[in-house]
């Protein structure tokens, strides 16, 4: 909700007074955005910890609540090691691994207060990113020939995560918006298709090929294939690199591999119904989502699954 929140106008005459190019028009920023939705997170989930921790032995009850489902532990090399499988290999119709729950007796104001601490990475993340833009709008650290794109770009990328070039880019392919927030949830799907006329299907959804996101959530399909071009590509992690991509399909990134450029919160994957199969949304297997950072993004029976690495531009 507060994604979709305006900018109120102090913060964005203070970001227009700041991001002044060259030119002398005036520019306003994702930095406004970023501020509000920070504070207003961390002041929420520091009033709700603070009366949790008074009252967690008078809210939770052993008898009536469910255990979270878990995820085991990874390390970096597992993770590249799954996606070194999933990225560069054909389409999978294998059941995925369940996870098994577990109790947990966890009180409810130690895990308000681990959802400050995730809040405050997911913000470090969008501070990253958002304030690297906002240093490309002042001209500073941006390199040559680059030009500024706004808003934020995502790449579905295929190909060898330990690799840094490759070919068959023109099987990638490019969202010019952040698709989440255009998602369909998959409750508001099946309304659709029990003739709820309260729901309006959205012109871009394909029952027969549709992306899932790591919350189980439809994505509007990326533009295929990804224009050949020069990009500054990021992972929101630790490298920024240089990507080509020729118009035969063939790519390369200046430094490093396509795992070091590739957001591991974001998960993406295409399912396609198989040869006789009626997989589409309503098959999906809500429980086992959502998926953890660099997870393998699960199957949908009676579907064909891709994944795709999502690198920002």
């Amino acid at each position: 909700l507060l994604l979709r929140l305006p900018p109120s106008p102090n913060h964005t005459r203070i970001v227009q007074a700041c991001t002044k190019d060259t030119t002398g028009q005036l520019q306003t920023d994702h930095l406004a955005m970023m501020c509000r939705i920070q504070l207003e997170c961390f002041l929420a989930l520091f009033f709700v910890g603070s009366a949790l921790q008074t009252t967690s032995a008078f809210v939770l009850s052993p008898c009536t609540s469910t255990p979270p489902k878990t995820y085991s532990c990874t390390t970096n090399n597992d993770i590249r090691h799954h996606l070194s499988t999933i990225l560069s290999a054909s389409p999978s119709d294998k059941d995925d691994t369940n996870n098994d729950d577990t109790n947990d007796d966890e009180p409810l104001a130690s895990k308000a207060r681990r959802a400050l601490l995730a809040s405050s990475a997911a913000a470090l993340t969008y501070n990253v990113v958002t304030l690297g833009g906002a240093a490309q709008a002042l001209g500073i650290g941006l390199p040559p020939g680059y030009e500024r794109t706004s808003p934020l770009q995502f790449v579905a990328a295929l190909g060898n995560p330990e690799a840094s070039s490759g070919d068959g880019a023109e099987n990638w392919g490019l969202w010019p918006v952040d698709p989440g927030p255009r998602g369909l949830r998959l409750r508001d799907y099946e309304r659709i298709k029990s003739g709820d006329e309260g729901v309006r299907a959205p012109s871009w959804l394909n029952s027969d090929d549709f992306f899932l996101d790591e919350n189980a959530i439809i994505m509007p399909q990326p533009e295929f294939p990804m224009p050949a071009g020069k990009y500054l590509v990021t992972g929101a992690r630790a490298v920024t690199t240089g990507l080509t991509i020729d118009v035969d399909g063939n790519w390369k990134l200046d430094s490093g591999k396509l795992y070091d450029v590739t957001h591991l919160p974001c998960r993406a994957a295409r399912y396609r119904p198989g040869n006789d199969e009626h997989g589409s949304p309503s098959t999906v297997r809500r429980g086992d989502f959502p998926v953890a950072p660099g997870g393998i993004m699960p199957n949908v029976p009676g579907t064909n699954k891709q994944d795709y690495a999502v690198v920002f531009i």
